[in-house]
């Protein structure tokens, strides 16, 4: 048996002693990636302990946390904008502990493995998916190279999350994430993870480094997508043991695209009547995009008749061509059918949008003002307005570097610790974004 330290460096957009009184999913939400590791290995026997940084004080405590654990392996779960922080945590560990092995997981080392290792504080990198082989590698890590691929897991083979390892989950359970003024999630409220990855390829967004993080060998033996969900046995088997165990009343699937298999979400709403799950009262909110509701106006109803609350919907812009710029695959008329059809069954929409985006042209503003005019006349419960962000991994990343258009980088490894309203690139005038930017004070 080992012992494994797992590692939440989600600083970058929380804070130390994080306030779970204060509704903000970055406190909030556990990171479901961790908690399925944890399952794993502890099925094989291993014993597993959890860092999560924003219920610590400060990096003394993360110092003295990792000697009481003295674990002989930590993995370090790590999205791009965490990895500065990532790096300090594995230095700081090797100093606790010199002979500790620390292993790299997450969409950022998949993606950028090199980077990793370069930093010299990482022992190995797991690319892709780390159920299986993670404890393999706990097991007998001279069988392992510096960087590799995880195994692919069965996704019905796959324990369910190890919730319970996360600090004070039930005041995590009982705390509303968001603070909507026109929507409450009922609680206590969880999250679950049906499908792996994404199908598109917007150029704004690292889906494509998903592509990379869920993939399996193919017969030629190169790596391919695999995006794939779960059976629906599976997903309400989770659902009935959530209810069970912590009385839940609300669930969010943090699934990219919910309805990337419309017939299995037919399924899926068929059992959570045969079950009683709908009876029961259980609300739930997703992901989807403007198109696929588009194609979906009856399933919609369906899923709304079925629980469906609140759908978090990426419009993302209301300008012909930003939306052409990002190759969403979206038309404009699209994004208000879309909310129209949201309307009509009574889901409420959470608005995701994107403003400050130069193109080939040069940053526009009427790209702008279409884009905030658009999402006043949709109405959503939410407005959730970015800045636009250059996400390493995504296809606009190289073209915005090559043009030396990203702003402190230099200064700010991987655009770690900006928030959302923060300046990303050069050529935009932010204060004009400021002023005409619709966030939930216009409620």
């Amino acid at each position: 048996m080992a012992k494994v330290l797992l590692v939440n460096p989600a600083l970058a957009y929380s804070t130390w002693n994080a306030d779970l009184d204060k509704p903000s999913p970055d406190s909030l939400f556990i990171r479901l990636g961790l908690a399925y590791l944890s399952s794993a290995l502890k099925a094989k026997g291993h014993e597993v302990s959890l860092a999560d940084m924003r219920t610590l004080s400060g990096w003394n405590e993360y110092a003295q946390l990792v000697g009481e654990v003295s674990p002989d392996f930590i993995g370090i779960s790590i999205h791009s904008v965490e990895f500065s922080i990532a790096v300090e945590a594995a230095k700081m560990a090797k100093r606790v502990l010199p002979e500790v092995k620390i292993v790299a997981g997450g969409i950022h080392p998949t993606m950028f493995p090199q980077e990793c290792i370069d930093s010299g504080v990482f022992d190995c990198v797991l690319q892709g998916e780390g159920e299986i082989s993670f404890p393999l590698l706990v097991e007998n890590p001279s069988h392992f190279p510096e960087i590799f691929w995880g195994e692919t897991p069965e996704l019905d083979k796959v324990s369910f999350p190890d919730r319970e390892i996360w600090p004070d989950l039930t005041k995590r359970m009982n705390s509303e994430p968001f603070g909507i003024s026109r929507f409450r999630f009922p609680l206590p409220t969880a999250e679950m993870v049906n499908v792996r990855g994404c199908p598109y390829n917007c150029t704004f967004c690292c889906g494509p480094g998903e592509h990379q993080l869920y993939t399996k060998l193919s017969k030629s033996g190169k790596r391919i997508p695999n995006i794939r969900g779960r059976s629906v046995s599976s997903v309400i088997a989770e659902l009935e043991m959530l209810i069970e165990r912590y009385g839940i009343k609300s669930v969010m699937f943090h699934d990219d695209q919910f309805i990337v298999f419309p017939k299995w979400v037919e399924e899926f709403v068929a059992a959570l009547h045969k079950r009683g799950i709908v009876e029961y009262g259980l609300k739930w909110v997703t992901s989807s995009r403007a198109d696929i509701i588009c194609r979906n106006d009856d399933l919609i109803g369906k899923m709304a008749d079925a629980g469906l609350a609140l759908l978090i919907v990426g419009f993302e812009s209301f300008s012909p061509r930003i939306l052409k710029w990002f190759k969403k695959g979206v038309m404009v008329e699209q994004n208000f059918r879309a909310a129209e059809i949201c309307h009509k069954h009574g889901v409420k929409i959470w608005a995701n949008y994107i403003l400050g985006v130069p193109t080939d042209t040069g940053w526009h503003k009427e790209d702008d003002l279409m884009t905030v005019e658009g999402v006043l006349r949709i109405n959503p419960v939410h407005y959730s307005p970015a800045f636009y962000t250059p996400v390493p991994g995504s296809m606009l990343y190289d073209f915005y570097k090559n043009e030396d258009q990203i702003l402190g980088e230099e200064d700010n490894e991987r655009l770690s610790n900006r928030g959302a309203m923060a300046p990303k690139v050069k050529g935009v005038d932010y204060e004009f974004l400021q002023a005409i930017m619709i966030d939930d004070s216009a409620l």
